[in-house]
């Protein structure tokens, strides 16, 4: 059974965790946790037992925008909506961190262009100057939220 999302720590295992994305399995296992340590990201994670099936990483950014740093699911995972969740999770704590703190925006990344498109899909416009920044305004969110339903109940 999954969990709820929770805070990514010393104790889950992240040793099979494969998304398909040797840069996003590569960043699960040797970076997000010290990063998270010093303060750069937060890293959001949903599990089964302590085995990590889904992330994602919020850090901030000096535009007033919030960087959805990265999303992933296992291969073995895929498919059943812990994307989905992860994603909406990600987005309900920042349109609160915006309401906190302020920003307009959440900007995320693309890593290529299966993921741009995937971005594309959820509401992100790509960036005139650089087709891999997309972003995605705080109202534009709240609406997407108001349409979408949360599955995260469902799953646990």
């Amino acid at each position: 059974m999954i969990g709820q999302p929770e805070r990514l720590s010393a104790g889950h295992d992240l040793s099979e965790f494969d998304c398909g994305k040797p840069a996003l399995n590569d960043w699960l296992r040797n970076y997000a946790l010290n990063n998270q340590s010093k303060g750069f990201t937060r890293v959001i994670v949903l599990t089964e037992n302590t085995k990590v099936v889904g992330f994602y990483g919020l850090a901030p950014t000096a535009v007033p925008c919030i960087l959805f740093g990265q999303l992933a699911v296992d291969k073995n995972h895929a498919g059943k909506g812990i994307g989905s969740a992860l994603l909406r999770h990600a987005l309900e704590r920042c349109v609160a961190a915006a309401e906190t703190i302020g920003g307009r925006a959440v900007i995320v990344r693309a890593i290529d262009d299966d993921a741009a498109a995937f971005w594309k899909s959820c509401g992100f416009t790509p960036s005139l100057l650089d087709a891999s920044s997309l972003f995605f305004s705080i109202e534009e969110i709240e609406d997407w939220l108001k349409r979408t339903k949360s599955i995260l109940p469902e799953m646990i």
